[in-house]
């Protein structure tokens, strides 16, 4: 998988998601060491260990993301 919506090209390992709100650009799923990354419209990248795959597509589910408890807990 190579999209490309924050200049960088995912890995074979890692999913990418276009997000589409004020504040959050995209989110990035390394699968095997479970690790997301959320990238900011501004370029700001915030880390989050030890997140399951169950975990991200319940996080992917939730709309608007932005009011996702995880991620006002975790990353925001």
């Amino acid at each position: 998988m190579t999209l490309k919506t924050s200049g960088q090209p995912s890995r074979p390992d890692e999913f990418v998601f276009p997000v589409h709100t004020r504040t959050i650009a995209e989110i990035r799923y390394d699968i095997l060491n479970q690790v997301m990354t959320v990238v900011y419209h501004d370029g700001r990248l915030r880390t989050t260990t030890g997140i399951q795959g169950s975990a991200m597509l319940r996080i992917l589910a939730q709309r608007p993301l932005e009011r996702s408890p995880f991620l006002l807990q975790t990353v925001i």
